[in-house]
């Protein structure tokens, strides 16, 4: 497991940045007057003007979590058998925090990671459940995917406030 996660994680961020940077190479030969300029590319609009790498490192965090602490399986979580899991969520997460456009979307993501840094001192999967409500609704609203059609109110970018995230946090 661990060689997929050296090999798929650098993968996926070649993946990625290949793809970023052959739709800005398209984007400049639709636009000759874009042609030699230092600008920067535009972002592609996904929600509220959201990069396209922040979106997949969401869903990707988020696909993390699932399997952490989806469909029922906090009630049988090992924080000792997971630990190298915790390095590539945090990276998702840090990547997403990135290209985060909007501040609201970079509190939501820093409150994600505060709750698994809590989660993992304390051993406590109730700050798992927290990052994972985080990043399902931010998952869904980002992609336009109404997951399972469950909306937990965690975020301030979905639901207008995080007092259920912070209400864990502090």
């Amino acid at each position: 497991m661990k060689k997929l996660m050296y090999i798929g994680v650098p993968l996926f961020l070649i993946i990625t940045g290949s793809i970023v940077f052959f739709l800005g190479i398209n984007n400049s030969e639709r636009n000759p007057a874009a042609k030699g300029t230092a600008a920067p590319p535009q972002v592609e609009a996904v929600g509220e003007a959201t990069s396209p790498m922040a979106v997949d490192a969401v869903k990707d965090a988020h696909e993390i979590l699932n399997g952490f602490v989806g469909w029922g399986g906090s009630k049988n979580f090992n924080f000792s058998s997971n630990a190298n899991k915790f390095e590539t969520l945090y990276k998702y997460i840090d990547l997403a925090i990135l290209h985060a456009p909007k501040k609201s979307l970079e509190t939501d993501l820093e409150n994600a990671i505060n709750a698994l840094k809590k989660a993992q001192q304390n051993k406590d999967v109730q700050g798992l459940l927290v990052a994972h409500r985080i990043l399902h609704d931010l998952d869904g609203y980002l992609n336009k995917d109404p997951l399972d059609g469950k909306v937990w109110g965690y975020t301030e970018t979905v639901s207008g406030n995080a007092r259920k995230a912070l209400k864990y946090i502090q």
